[in-house]
């Protein structure tokens, strides 16, 4: 059997052009993809630090952000409160105006009562004039001067105690 050996010159010529091609890629191409994945090395790295930096300014932000909402609830808060209080002084003043609209109408109530028992009085007063002269007229039997009769029956009213006693003599 005949083993199988490599032929020298077949070897020689394989070796010499694996070297060739070697040689070229090592003078026209490796250095170009090494300066190719250098800069790729490089973009990558700017990459990760911008994204680093980017990161590093958006928990900046965060934190500004969140100090603003704190700042703007504090806000939001005084608002409520102001208009709370304003709520209730508005509250209060109504009120107030009520209150005073009420003692208003309870005073005129009270004018209007008077005045009304005093229209009653004299009302009363005169009925009672009326009476008088008629009950006078049929103890008499005829009729006197009505205007003097009408005189001493209102005088003498006037002049009666608001007790209902005897009269001031």
């Amino acid at each position: 059997m005949d083993m199988v050996l490599p032929k020298i010159p077949q070897l020689l010529t394989m070796a010499l052009g694996f070297g060739l091609f070697v040689w070229v890629l090592a003078k026209f191409a490796w250095g170009p993809i090494i300066d190719l994945l250098d800069a790729r090395r490089e973009k990558i790295d700017g990459d990760y630090a911008a994204a680093e930096k980017n990161l590093s300014d958006a928990d900046a932000l965060k934190g500004d952000f969140e100090a603003k909402l704190a700042d703007i609830k504090a806000i939001e808060r005084e608002k409520v409160q102001e208009a709370v209080k304003k709520g209730e002084s508005i509250a209060d003043d109504i009120v107030v105006k009520a209150r005073t609209a009420a003692e208003e109408t309870k005073l005129k109530a009270v004018q209007d009562i008077d005045i009304e028992a005093h229209k009653a009085q004299l009302e009363l007063r005169d009925s009672v004039v009326s009476m008088a002269l008629g009950a006078a007229e049929k103890v008499i039997g005829e009729r006197l001067d009505d205007n003097l009769h009408r005189k001493l029956i209102t005088d003498y009213i006037d002049n009666l105690p608001t007790s209902g006693g005897a009269p001031n003599a």
